[in-house]
C-alpha cells in the first residue's frame, strides 16, 4: 500500500463528510478534549501549511513543549477561519506529501485516521475504511513507545480483529473492528465499548481517563 495515496483518499473522504455538516456541527466537541471538531480540522491543515520558521516561532512561545504549542496553534487557526475555508484548505491540500519533523508518511496516515474518526464519531458518522488502510494505522502505531506509549498499554494483551486479518501480542484477549482497535490504542476509551473480552478491562486501566 502507497502511505500518500491512503492519506489523500482519507483527506478527501473526510472532507466529503464535513460537506455535510452544518455550521453548529463543526462546533460540536471532538474526542480531542482541547477541541471542537473545527479545531482537529485546523490541525490537520496546519501540518501540511507551516513553514518551519513559524513552527520554531510557536513552539517557543509555548515553552518548547510541542502539545501546547499543537493545540494552540490548532484552536488559532480553527477559530480564525469559517466552516467553509477550512473544509477548502482540507482539499486543496490533500494530495500534501509534507511530513513534520522527524516522521514519516505511515505517521501522517495514522494521525489522519485517528483524527477522521475523532470527528466522526462524536457526530455518529461512519467511515468503511479499505482494510489496508486500518491495517497500516494500527501496525504503525502498536510500535510506539514515548511519549505514545502504546506498547506499555497493550503489553500482556491479545487484540485481535475481528473483520480484518490482523492481531498483535499475546495474553489476555480483547476483540473488535479494527477501527475500535486503533482507536483504544491510540487513547480513546470510547471505544473500548465496541471491544470485548477479558483484555479490555485491563485496557481500559492503562487509558487515560481524560
Amino acid at each position: 500500500m502507497d502511505p500518500w495515496t491512503a492519506i489523500e483518499t482519507e483527506r478527501l473522504a473526510l472532507a466529503d463528510d464535513l460537506g455535510l455538516l452544518t455550521d453548529e456541527d463543526w462546533d460540536a466537541q471532538s474526542l480531542c478534549a482541547q477541541w471542537k471538531i473545527r479545531h482537529v480540522v485546523a490541525h490537520l491543515v496546519g501540518a501540511t501549511t507551516m513553514t518551519t520558521g513559524a513552527g520554531m516561532v510557536g513552539l517557543a512561545k509555548s515553552g518548547f513543549n510541542m502539545n501546547r504549542f499543537m493545540a494552540r496553534d490548532a484552536i488559532t487557526r480553527g477559530d480564525g477561519n469559517a466552516p467553509g475555508v477550512l473544509l477548502e484548505q482540507l482539499r486543496e491540500t490533500a494530495a500534501s506529501h509534507k511530513t513534520p519533523p522527524m516522521t514519516k508518511p505511515d505517521d501522517v496516515l495514522l494521525e489522519v485516521v485517528v483524527h477522521g474518526e475523532d470527528i466522526r464519531r462524536p457526530l455518529g458518522l461512519h467511515r468503511d475504511f479499505p482494510a489496508g488502510t486500518l491495517v497500516g494505522a494500527a501496525d504503525r502505531l502498536k510500535g510506539y513507545g514515548f511519549p505514545f506509549g502504546v506498547k506499555k498499554k497493550i503489553a500482556g494483551l491479545q487484540l485481535q480483529a475481528t473483520d480484518a486479518e490482523w492481531s498483535v501480542g499475546d495474553g489476555q484477549v480483547a476483540t473488535g473492528s479494527l477501527e475500535a482497535l486503533v482507536m483504544a490504542m491510540a487513547g480513546r476509551r470510547v471505544a473500548l465499548a465496541d471491544l470485548s473480552g477479558p483484555g479490555v478491562g485491563t485496557l481500559a486501566e492503562r487509558l487515560p481517563t481524560a
